[in-house]
């Protein structure tokens, strides 16, 4: 039976090897507990990424000594983020061309060509009110109001009705004209002006930009500019020469700058400019150890520290808290596709390791891991490639479904990016890793399997790490460097699994496939005990192991955990293993002197006593859970049906039927079903009289249906179809155990000319004694 055994483990262990072995399935949830469960496993999941997003929102940076120039730096400076620094030089020459280009504003006011002719109107009336009596005393009065010497022929001149009359309707309103478009003092202080002149007319409170300023008068160019009009218009010189006279003296520029307005204009342009800066790099060294430290340096260590920047980032907050909620659906969905629910107990395992490496890669970006102060050339962009993220998928997918752990490994993956406050590169680098573990884990059985899976785990690695290096165009030494830290990524998420997996199976009660792989040994010492003690049931459970092994893989269930539990379902029969017909060996039934519902009280017994052996030995909840529902409610027909007869005899009153049912529950997940089922089958087959295969599929096939219509499998997820391939599958086992075999003759054998007797395994020497008929609903 041993070589039997271990050549179906080794089988198993090939099978398991070429076909992905089934995550062990979650906690089952009753209906009744289903909301609260879910509300709390939500519930759970939010508080999480609550704390997550309010991490995220903290902005701590390192802190940093400012050195002055000429200092000598005690410690490497290297910038925590990416940030601009003005470049002083530039902003100023920027500034400066500014300032050149700004037009000056020329003010073009109207009152001074008032106040002229207001002054030339009362000139023109005082020399036309002299007399001949006193002109020497007008020209003396109109002399000094010109601040001029008045030659005899000018005053000739001024005196005559033609000069006034030239005046009033031919100089005053071309000089209108021209102080209309404005008169400069002296057009030199503005003809080097490239960029023209702004001109402001007060009056209308207009502006215009002038770029030729030669379209202008001074005040110079005014009187050539009357001159040559008067001379157009063919009046004689000495006429011209006496309206210069009068006019010259009396011509003020309208169009002035306005220092005031100008400067105040340029210094909006200049304020207006913006700061020329250039941008420094995350990690980018600013000052090195033992370096003297340079004006530059200084400027750069006060810019990056004395930058005012928020305590606590609430976009960030919430930007994380959305975006990660949004993964946390994504997990959920997946979980609800696969027909499982996370309970309150997995949503707190996902939390923990979210929190725990979430709280990781801020402590690594708060302090600027590794020792760069020592090390140059590790910067601290380098030593994030180290963080064991994919440890993190691989460990939770030993206790759930691929699909949940990759949906977990991509949340890992962007939380950590971005608590390290870094780009696309790292994000891809985690999402590459922890999806990558997780499949690789997925089939893994025993710890060797994980120091195995390091390998694949650093190709990938590596092949993400080159591949990062090719698009940004890194240095041969960037990339050694990176490949030291890569590798001991890899190292560690390794190492990760191997200590954490304990750890978890004793907090969170989990089974994972390598201590289902411990149970499974014939060594364990309930299973010794089980051999001596009970060998029968031992034997018997062997069967069902098998058997449900084999029904578990054809359906897609998880064989394996549904061979351990098998192994384990009969345990309680320890306690009084005498009292089952398969330990008894031809000997007395002890329930020949039992009462039919003491005998039924001894038979549900093992359940109980099996789940308090599970709980001592510590197998975990989803065998304990297995053992307690491996006969559901089912009825212990054959005492009960004693029992009525003894009752019918003696005219008693009805039995309670309840009191004959096991307790239950019944079968909450397919590997519960399907140990229901085996176990029923195989124990009532040890009544069958003559095993052939057409009586084997019979009765498998009635068995089944008188499960499912007991209803015991309602609330297993097991399909019609599921039924029927678990059909077929047990009665290809069982007509193997029931074998034909051929006679041999022995020593006593004299008639030698009979042909050979074949035999079954039922009437085959050395066989366990057939089970009594009421074996297959007490064992």
């Amino acid at each position: 039976m041993l070589m039997n055994d271990t050549r179906n483990k080794q089988s198993l262990k090939k099978a398991n090897s070429l076909k992905p072995a089934v995550p062990s399935p979650m906690p089952p949830v009753k209906p009744d507990a289903a909301a609260s469960t879910s509300i709390g496993s939500v519930a759970v999941f939010v508080a999480c990424m609550l704390f997550v997003a309010a991490l995220a929102g903290v902005n701590i940076e390192p802190g940093q000594k400012v050195f002055l120039e000429g200092e000598i730096a005690a410690q490497d400076v290297t910038a925590p983020r990416d940030f601009l620094i003005e470049d002083q030089e530039s902003t100023r020459t920027r500034k400066e061309q500014v300032a050149l280009t700004q037009p000056p504003i020329f003010d073009l006011a109207q009152i001074p060509f008032a106040q002229m002719t207001k002054k030339l109107t009362a000139l023109l009336e005082l020399i036309a009110s002299s007399t001949s009596e006193e002109p020497s005393q007008i020209q003396n009065l109109v002399a000094e109001e010109l601040n001029t010497q008045i030659a005899s022929s000018v005053w000739a001149q001024w005196t005559g009705e033609s000069f006034h009359e030239l005046m009033h309707s031919t100089v005053i309103p071309w000089l209108e004209e021209a102080y209309q478009r404005g008169v400069l003092a002296e057009r030199r202080f503005v003809a080097d002006i490239p960029t023209g002149i702004v001109v402001r007319d007060l009056s209308s409170g207009t502006e215009q930009l002038h770029l030729n300023v030669s379209d202008y008068h001074d005040l110079a160019d005014l009187s050539d500019a009357l001159d040559n009009h008067l001379r157009a218009a063919q009046h004689s010189q000495a006429l011209r020469r006496a309206v210069l006279a009068l006019v010259s003296p009396l011509l003020r520029p309208n169009l002035t700058l306005n220092q005031e307005a100008t400067q105040s204009r340029v210094a909006n342009a200049v304020q207006a400019v913006e700061p020329v800066f250039y941008q420094i790099k995350k990690g980018e060294i600013i000052v090195r150890k033992a370096e003297r430290v340079s004006f530059d340096q200084q400027q750069k260590m006060q810019t990056l520290f004395s930058d005012s920047t928020d305590v606590y980032l609430w976009g960030r907050f919430g930007g994380m808290f959305l975006i990660t909620l949004a993964f946390a659906m994504g997990i959920f969905h997946s979980a609800k596709s696969l027909g499982k629910r996370l309970s309150p107990k997995d949503s707190l395992l996902l939390a923990s390791m979210i929190i725990i490496f979430a709280a990781l890669a801020k402590f690594v970006a708060v302090n600027r891991l590794p020792l760069n102060q020592e090390l140059t050339y590790l910067a601290a962009d380098v030593f994030v490639f180290s963080l064991p993220v994919a440890g993190a998928a691989g460990l939770l997918v030993l206790y759930f479904p691929v699909l949940i752990c990759l949906f977990s490994g991509a949340l890992l993956a962007f939380v950590c990016s971005q608590m390290l406050h870094a780009g696309y590169d790292i994000f891809l680098f985690f999402l590459v890793g922890t999806s990558g573990y997780a499949i690789f884990l997925r089939n893994a059985q025993t710890r060797m399997d994980i120091l195995r899976s390091a390998s694949p785990l650093l190709a990938i690695l590596l092949g993400t790490w080159a591949a990062l290096n090719l698009l940004h165009m890194q240095t041969l030494a960037w990339f050694v460097s990176g490949t030291v830290f890569v590798t001991a990524g890899a190292i560690l998420s390794t190492l990760l699994v191997l200590a954490l997996s304990p750890v978890v199976e004793f907090l969170f009660g989990y089974t994972s496939r390598f201590k289902l792989m411990e149970l499974m040994s014939l060594e364990q010492p309930l299973l010794q005990s089980l051999m001596v003690n009970a060998p029968g049931t031992y034997h018997h459970c062997l069967i069902v192991a098998n058997m449900t092994e084999a029904g578990a893989r054809a359906i897609g269930a998880n064989p394996l955990l549904a061979k351990v539990a098998a192994l384990y379902h009969d345990i309680g029969k320890l306690k009084n293993p005498h009292y089952f017909i398969e330990n008894q060996f031809g000997c007395e039934n002890r329930h020949d002197k039992l009462a039919p519902s003491m005998s039924a009280l001894v038979l549900t017994s093992h359940v109980k006593k099996g789940v308090e052996l599970a709980s001592a030995y510590k197998l975990g909840p989803e065998i304990t859970d297995l053992i307690q529902q491996h006969h559901g409610t089912r009825l212990i027909s054959f005492f009960y049906q004693k029992a009525l007869n003894q009752a019918e005899g003696r005219g008693m009153e009805n039995v309670r039927e309840d009191d004959f049912r096991y307790p239950g529950p019944k079968p909450q997940t397919r590997e519960a079903g399907i140990i229901l089922l085996a176990d029923a089958i195989e124990a009532s087959s040890r009544t069958l009289v003559d095993p052939t295969p057409s009586r084997i599929k019979g009765h498998i096939q009635n068995l089944v249906r008188t499960v499912f219509n007991e209803g015991q499998l309602d609330e297993s997820d097991l399909s019609l179809k599921d039924l029927h391939i678990l059909s077929e599958t047990f009665q290809r086992i069982l007509t193997g155990i029931f074998h034909q075999r051929i006679h041999y003759p022995g020593p006593h054998d004299h008639d030698a000319s009979q042909p050979p007797k074949a035999e079954t395994a039922k009437t085959a020497p050395l066989r366990l004694a057939p089970r009594a008929s009421f074996a297959h609903s007490g064992g």
